[in-house]
């Protein structure tokens, strides 16, 4: 006689009785701990991930900015005459490109307009703007502007000058057989607001183009953005220039006579911070690049520092100093400021110089696109870099 143990009612209760209270609390108590230990560990990934593309684009815009710069220094003075220097037009002032006029940005005043001196003889292949860039987060920032020659358009050959320095007529075939049709869409085409220096022997001049037609003709009219066409400017002219010998307008002019005068396109490029909108309202700083006076159909003729192009998006920190040949002490990390100019600071007792500037030491500093959450404040980054400059330490001996 086989027997079976049967449960009894209370075994039959318990197996169908649940968890307990003390059981439920436990559990409940254990998944909050995961789950918080869960959500801690996220937003420590959100926030790194968050950092780590604020980091990434900061530091991708400063190597862009530093590089564009760097490529740019690296050209200054070629092309142009012995010591990097240019006449221009004495007795009046011409407009060096720089920053909008600021009204409004926070920690900032309003920077005094960019020109050069009165009176200045020349100008040359690097000019130096300490302090003369918007103030941004209480700090003024400098400028740059330099000067190179365009290789695709060095040292043409011309047809003819006017007698008035009005116009300049480039040679179709140029002596080496090559062409040089400047209304193409080729790289030697010429346009309004192009600079050309004009060199005969040890003489030279800067102007800029206002016009041009379809005969390999570009005009330079008074009333260009930079003033710089000044013919009748006692020196640094182009009136100045054909003055000289030997003679530009033979008369009578003999047949395929070629006009001594030069021409060379050059390019006048400057840096500077910008942290103002196109209104003058406060905006996030950029790294403005500006060549001449800018591009666009009034670019001959109406001078705008709202004309430059952005290389470089958040940087609020631009600053500069040069190392000096001088002859005796070379000094180096020169501000070039008013003491520098005027004798009493690095190159003392003498002057520092524009000329005597062989490299260029840049800082630039960026911040990132927006503040971190976490902590409501922006990521920072400094890049350094010296250029030497090249075209400004040797000679080219086989041009």
């Amino acid at each position: 006689m086989n027997t079976m143990a049967t449960p009894n009612a209370r075994s039959r209760r318990t197996a169908t009785a649940g968890f307990s209270l003390i059981e439920v609390l436990v559990s409940m108590g254990i998944t909050v701990a995961i789950m918080g230990a869960t959500m801690q560990t996220m937003t420590h990934a959100i926030r790194a991930n968050q950092a780590a593309m604020l980091i990434t684009g900061m530091n991708n815009s400063l190597r862009t900015g530093m590089d564009v710069m760097v490529r740019d220094l690296l050209q200054v003075g070629q092309g142009l005459p012995n010591g990097g220097l240019i006449f221009i037009p004495t007795g009046s002032q011409i407009n060096l490109p720089g920053p909008p006029l600021q009204t409004g940005v926070v920690g900032g005043t309003t920077a005094t307009p960019y020109t050069s001196v009165a009176g200045d003889p020349d100008i040359s292949a690097v000019t130096p703007g300490p302090g003369l860039g918007q103030k941004i987060n209480g700090v003024r920032t400098d400028m740059l502007t330099t000067l190179a020659a365009d290789s695709a358009f060095d040292h043409r050959t011309l047809s003819a000058i006017a007698a008035d320095g009005s116009s300049m007529t480039v040679a179709l075939v140029q002596p080496d057989g090559s062409a040089s049709d400047v209304s193409n869409g080729g790289p030697d085409d010429i346009t309004p607001g192009q600079l050309f220096l004009l060199t005969k022997g040890s003489t030279s001049t800067l102007v800029q183009v206002t016009s041009v037609d379809g005969a390999q003709t570009a005009s330079f009219a008074a009333g260009d953005s930079l003033n710089l066409n000044k013919p009748t400017a006692a020196a640094g002219s182009i009136g100045a220039l054909l003055a000289t010998a030997p003679t530009d307008n033979p008369a009578p002019r003999p047949v395929g006579f070629v006009p001594p005068t030069q021409a060379t396109r050059i390019r006048m490029i400057s840096y500077y911070l910008d942290a103002t909108n196109l209104t003058g309202a406060p905006a996030a700083p950029r790294l403005v690049r500006r060549m001449n006076n800018g591009i666009g159909t009034a670019a001959s003729t109406t001078f705008n520092n709202k004309n430059g192009n952005t290389v470089a998006f958040d940087v609020d920190n631009l600053q500069i100093t040069y190392d000096l040949n001088d002859g005796v002490s070379n000094p180096s990390n020169v501000r070039m400021n008013a003491a520098d100019l005027a004798g009493t600071g690095a190159c003392s007792p003498n002057p520092c110089a524009a000329t005597q500037i062989r490299k260029v030491n840049i800082i630039l500093t960026s911040r990132s696109k927006v503040v971190l959450t976490s902590s409501g404040k922006y990521f920072h980054n400094t890049l350094n870099s010296q250029v030497s400059l090249r075209s400004l330490s040797f000679v080219d001996r086989y041009k």
